[in-house]
């Protein structure tokens, strides 16, 4: 029996027919032999190549056909019978073939016949199988010839011509096939300097192009190989058409020369850094040197810091949060402080953006750097005026609260005081218009400056604006301690100030308020200290006081009557009363004051001295001047009318309404509006109130002077008394005060005032008119003095209007009489 190369699969049986041919084919040495119960239970991934299954007929004999025709349909199989098969039940089972063994006619010989049979069946359909791969990979390789996008081409390599070519050759190249087999593969390349024997050994090309028909060149990626076709060597020749490849690439140059242009061109630092942290790609304003930015390529922050000398906390922070952008694959903000060797502060906003690079498929990071050294020397220039005043450097007022709050918050001794001082500078708006605002600024600093020559630690000294400034100080034993500490504040600032080759000397009022006795609340406390602070003022300036629950009685009183006086102007309930003015030569009429009363509908008439204090300090007697001056000039109007004898009508100015820039043009548009002489009109405005803005108040009364409208100066002789001014308002009328004429007929000091006053006014060409006129003795002197008016109760004094109109018509009439 001949060796087998081929492995058995026989099924189990007990009939002595399986025996014999087990022992049988065992005894074939070559041959693999493998028994089981059934094939039916053949797991198909056990089985070898080249096997052979041998199966008895029985009743499941179809199936097992089926099952190998469906698992190895590559695998011949014999049927075993211990009986001989009819040719009909052998053709409903056996393989085409018709391999068999039956007991009755079976031999060694017959065993080998048909293994030897089935073994060339095994090796018959391996080389069909394989025959039908080659033809398989043929037609693969003929359609990736034919389909393919590049275009393909055989060529002769001992004639260097086109043995054959592809579709894509010929849609690309615009030949016929014909046309293009048979010409040297040269013909549609243009001269490229090219190592031809690299190119058969499968080099690649790059940069090479093919020219077609119509004269155009494509740019190509080529190949050139060299295989065996038909027993022959040829060349395989692959051209890829990289024209988009190359619009590609060209459009990524000019975006990246776009992009770096624009990069060069920020006003922001840009860099680039690997995922070693190491730098890329940095712009000129990152780093401005040309050959330290080149040298800087592949180098770290840490080399960086060493180049320019920078502290280790440079690179360290810089480290830190690239080390969190990548950790957290996360954009990272956070501002930097650079200062370098020649000490120049730069402050940087900073960004570390994580980018992915797909090529490399490492991290990456864009350093992206705004300079805003501009913004934070403003924020905390902001922040410093948010608290400190610019002029002194003291705290400012919210900073002053702040501390106080704080010192209120932890102040539980209840052995000790909290002391709120707060003072202002006595007429510091003169010294500031006598002397401009530039040394009255100097003053204030000098005072600033004093002021923290005698602070402790945990004091508080603020400027609050203007000249009013305010201390805190804590711990205080006792109200004996905190008046000595006023008066050592007191005692400092009456010291003589050197400003400008100039000794100044200047007084302080101030107010204490004791915590928690005089409040408990910082407001509360500057609140009664400024109440103190005015109570100084009122009992003469230079001094100090403490605030007593006095005082805020009449602060309540001072608030209802503010109140009240709001209400009275749209309740109608101001009322004019006038006062007339008699002429010592004629002695007749020859004037009137306005005057403002006030009757409250529950308190009835309040008295001026009570009312107009308020309503200058409270602003309100803007408006109740504008209200004087209208009804006044309705009046005028009435008694002009009336055919009442004409004569100047005098109106009462406040410094407020000197203050206001278009006040002048008011007082011009409310005579024009009731059609009276502007000559009718003098306004009556006293030193004080010129004093506090002589310049507007020049400039007013020049304008209104040139209209024909009189100038009065009231209470002459008991404010600044200066002339220079005096002249340069331009002045018509000197009142002479009250306070000179009450004992003049018994003062010779006054009588001596009142003569050097009228003296002055004839010099200057001035009308004279004294006040508080009330017996005849002193009506006498006065006209021996050469006073022109005089007006008081001697003669009347103020009456509403109906009574004044009737008083003017019979005084005038007996003064005819006469």
């Amino acid at each position: 029996m001949s060796l087998k190369q081929i492995t058995i699969y026989i099924e189990e049986s007990d009939h002595n027919f399986y025996n014999r041919l087990l022992r049988d084919i065992t005894n074939i040495e070559t041959c693999h032999v493998h028994s089981f119960p059934s094939i039916l239970k053949i797991k198909p991934g056990s089985i070898q190549e080249s096997a052979v299954f041998l199966f008895w007929n029985d009743s499941n004999a179809m199936d097992k056909q089926k099952f190998i025709f469906e698992h190895f349909p590559e695998s011949p199989y014999i049927i075993l019978s211990p009986n001989i098969l009819s040719p009909e039940e052998l053709s409903q089972v056996a393989h085409p073939t018709f391999l068999h063994l039956a007991e009755p006619i079976y031999s060694v010989g017959t065993l080998d016949l048909v293994l030897n049979f089935a073994e060339r069946l095994i090796e018959d359909m391996n080389r069909s199988i394989a025959y039908d791969k080659i033809r398989e990979k043929v037609v693969v390789l003929e359609n990736v010839f034919e389909e393919s996008l590049d275009i393909l081409m055989q060529i002769d390599p001992t004639t260097k011509q086109i043995i054959n070519a592809n579709k894509q050759a010929v849609v690309v190249l615009e030949y016929a096939l014909d046309e293009i087999i048979g010409k040297e593969f040269s013909y549609f390349m243009p001269p490229v300097e090219v190592d031809e024997d690299a190119e058969f050994e499968g080099n690649l090309i790059e940069s090479a192009a093919l020219r077609t028909k119509s004269g155009r060149l494509i740019p190509t990626e080529s190949s050139f190989r060299l295989f065996p076709v038909n027993g022959k060597m040829a060349i395989w020749a692959t051209f890829r058409d990289i024209t988009e490849r190359k619009r590609s690439q060209e459009q990524v140059k000019n975006q990246k020369a776009f992009y770096e242009f624009i990069l060069d061109n920020l006003d922001s630092d840009i860099a680039v850094l690997n995922s070693n942290f190491e730098y890329e790609y940095t712009n000129p304003v990152f780093l401005s040197n040309k050959e330290i930015r080149k040298w800087l390529f592949k180098k770290t922050d840490v080399d960086l810091a060493e180049k320019l000398d920078l502290p280790p906390e440079f690179y360290e922070r810089r480290k830190k949060f690239l080390e969190v952008a990548a950790k957290e694959n996360e954009i990272v903000e956070f501002e930097e402080l650079i200062q370098d060797h020649n000490d120049k502060v730069t402050y940087l906003l900073r960004k570390y953006i994580p980018i992915d690079d797909s090529e490399t498929k490492q991290k990456r990071f864009i350093s992206f750097g705004v300079d805003i050294t501009e913004r934070k020397l403003s924020e905390e220039r902001i922040t410093y005026l948010a608290y400190y005043d610019a002029l002194t450097g003291l705290s400012n007022r919210t900073l002053f609260i702040d501390h106080a709050n704080q010192a209120l918050k932890n102040h539980k001794s209840t052995e000790t005081l909290l002391a709120f001082y707060f003072f202002d500078i006595d007429n510091f708006k003169f010294i500031n218009d006598s002397l401009g605002h530039t040394k009255g600024d100097i003053l204030l600093q000098m005072v600033g400056a004093r002021l923290k020559r005698v602070m402790t630690e945990v004091d508080t000294v603020a400027r609050f604006g203007g000249d009013e400034f305010a201390i805190l100080k804590v711990d205080v034993p006792n109200k004996s301690a905190a008046a000595e500490f006023a008066q050592k504040i007191l005692d400092i600032l009456s010291q003589p100030f050197h400003i400008m080759g100039r000794d100044l000397f200047t007084t302080i009022s101030m107010g204490i308020a004791l915590s928690p006795n005089d409040g408990v609340t910082s407001a509360e406390l500057l609140k009664n200290s400024d109440m103190a602070m005015y109570k100084a003022k009122e009992l003469g300036r230079n001094n100090y006081k403490f605030y007593t629950n006095e005082l805020i009685l009449r602060s309540e009183k001072r608030l209802y009557i503010e109140n009240s006086l709001r209400k009275a102007i749209q309740n109608e309930e101001l009322i004019l009363f006038f006062q007339p003015k008699i002429s010592t030569i004629t002695n007749q009429v020859c004037g009137a004051e306005a005057l403002i009363r006030w009757k409250h509908p529950e308190r009835g008439w309040v008295p001026p001295i009570e009312f107009i204090p308020v309503a200058e300090d409270s602003g309100i007697i803007e408006r109740i001047g504008d209200w004087v001056l209208e009804e006044a000039c309705r009046l005028k109007k009435t008694w002009c009318e009336m055919n009442l004898p004409s004569f100047p009508l005098s109106i009462n100015v406040s410094g407020k309404q000197l203050a206001r820039a278009n006040w002048s043009h008011r007082v011009q548009a409310t005579i024009l509006q009731f059609g009276i002489n502007p000559e009718e009109i003098e306004l009556e405005l006293t030193e004080s109130s010129i004093m506090e803005n002589p310049e507007k108040s020049i400039e007013a009364f020049e304008y209104l002077s040139e209209l024909g409208i009189k100038v009065s100066i009231d209470d002459f002789g008991t404010g600044y008394s200066s002339l220079s001014y005096l002249k340069k308002i331009n002045a018509d009328v000197i009142k002479i005060d009250r306070s000179f004429v009450v004992d003049l007929e018994l003062n010779e000091d006054d009588r001596a005032i009142c003569k050097a006053i009228i003296n002055m006014a004839h010099s200057l060409g001035l009308e004279v008119i004294a006040e508080g006129v009330e017996n005849p003795a002193q009506r006498d002197l006065l006209h021996d003095l050469g006073c022109h008016m005089i007006q008081g109760y001697l003669y009347s004094k103020p009456l509403p209007e109906p009574e004044f109109v009737a008083f003017v018509q019979k005084f005038n009439e007996s003064a005819k009489t006469k």
